[in-house]
């Protein structure tokens, strides 16, 4: 089955604009890379753009393309319903909450999923109708303010555009359509394209090793910093099993100073987001293996730095 965890460090958006700016490096200097390989012609850029092109029309999460029309006609009205429901939970709510307090309570009230789900994102929809009929059934008092805020029919109101949404939504999870199917496809999409640009990056840097200015056009993160400010600085971290050399996708790593910390939880690898001010050591535990301990980890800002582990798993003897 095609890896679909993203091998890249960035947003889909950067990684986009990335690799397009590469490919217009690329194209600059092609003399050089076709004296390398034959493959490296005008056309392989154009076939790399196309690529491109393809992945980013790709459906998202959000859009979920692969919904029958009449569903999706239905969510998107019962959507639209409870969309303005929540327009006018925040209105109630920024009537009666101020200050400090104003942001915590709309995340609480569902506001925060606001935004996706106004993009057909169902699931971002049913999260936000969850939070807000709990916030009105917690704070129904306060919203009201006696007679002067919120009708006492809202509470009703709402939860009607809730469950009506909630009916529809469960039949096409129950379909069996709301599947990852579309997103896997785009995450292999996206990898097979940032896989082909870094590997031609790779070489460009072979090709022009004595000539650093054009070098560093072929640097991932020196064009990232270019599209989208200063990368990600942290560190990535990988871990193998010695004998089969497949990734470990359940381990958890905690990093000093800083207590750092996180767990893969499934994925073939963990980022953690740090400053570059310090030297740091990094503990990874794994169930079956030696807790593994690796000290003087020097970063670089806007760098991921990779920190790829080995393990032998322990011998329990009989």
């Amino acid at each position: 089955m095609p890896d679909t965890h993203p091998n890249y460090s960035c947003t889909q958006e950067e990684l986009y604009t990335v690799l397009e700016l590469g490919w217009t490096n690329y194209s600059s200097h092609n003399a050089g890379f076709t004296l390398l390989k034959g493959k490296y012609t005008p056309a392989y850029a154009t076939i790399a753009l196309s690529a491109i092109s393809a992945a980013k029309i790709l459906p998202s999460r959000q859009t979920r393309n692969a919904i029958p029309e009449n569903m999706r006609v239905q969510l998107v009205t019962l959507g639209n319903t409870c969309l303005a429901n929540e327009r006018k939970l925040k209105s109630y709510l920024e009537e009666v909450y101020t200050g400090e307090s104003t942001k915590a309570m709309l995340v609480a009230a569902g506001w925060s999923e606001y935004r996706d789900a106004s993009s057909e994102g169902w699931t971002a929809m049913n999260t936000m109708n969850g939070l807000g009929d709990s916030f009105i059934a917690d704070h129904t008092t306060a919203l009201e303010a006696g007679t002067s805020n919120m009708p006492a029919t809202f509470v009703t109101t709402y939860k009607s555009g809730k469950t009506a949404f909630e009916t529809v939504y469960n039949s096409y999870l129950q379909s069996g359509l709301a599947t990852y199917g579309g997103t896997n496809a785009k995450v292999v999409a996206n990898n097979a394209i940032y896989t082909t640009f870094t590997n031609m990056m790779s070489d460009g840097r072979l090709i022009f090793e004595d000539n650093s200015v054009i070098k560093e056009q072929f640097v991932f993160v020196n064009l990232l910093s270019q599209v989208g400010g200063v990368g990600t600085t942290g560190m990535r971290i990988t871990v193998k099993d010695s004998i089969t050399k497949l990734f470990i996708t359940d381990f958890s790593a905690a990093v000093q100073p800083g207590d750092k910390s996180g767990k893969a939880d499934g994925a073939k690898f963990l980022e953690l987001k740090m400053s570059a001010d310090e030297s740091y050591t990094v503990v990874v535990t794994v169930a079956g293996y030696p807790t593994h301990t690796t000290k003087g980890v020097k970063l670089k800002t806007g760098v991921m730095h990779r920190l790829d582990l080995v393990l032998v798993k322990t011998v329990v003897s009989g």
